[in-house]
């Protein structure tokens, strides 16, 4: 395949991933984070709980919501690695993927001052 070829191609499928991306920024319901989330030192609160076994862990009950009022399905996963920047220094990764996909109530920005009334929304959802 000619390099032309292979950069059109490479064209077509990033736009047709961004389109996901580009409707879930667009979405005119914002969802609301769960209340309470984990507190991690030195960034604060986080609003989210991290289900899984270990001392880094909720436990395996632990909400694996973000966001509040959602019905759908949820999936998450973690992986662990190294990563090594241009200086040769390695770093521990960790991270946390998870995505929803289903109908959910959420906020709709409705006052010029910040108000927001609740509103009904579907969406798919990838936190990273």
């Amino acid at each position: 395949m000619a390099n032309g070829s292979k950069l059109v191609s490479a064209l077509w499928i990033l736009a047709l991933f961004t389109l996901p991306l580009w409707a879930q920024v667009q979405a005119p319901v914002q969802p609301v984070p769960i209340p309470g989330g984990d507190l991690l030192a030195p960034f604060g609160l986080f609003n989210q709980f991290f289900p899984g076994v270990g001392s880094m862990y909720d436990g395996l009950n632990a909400e694996p919501h973000g966001i509040t009022n959602f019905r759908g399905i949820t999936a998450m996963g973690y992986t662990t690695g190294t990563a090594t920047d241009q200086a040769g220094r390695t770093y521990n990764v960790i991270t946390d993927v998870r995505v929803y996909q289903g109908d959910y109530v959420g906020a709709v920005a409705n006052e010029p001052a910040g108000g927001t009334k609740s509103a009904r929304g579907h969406c798919t959802f990838v936190e990273i």
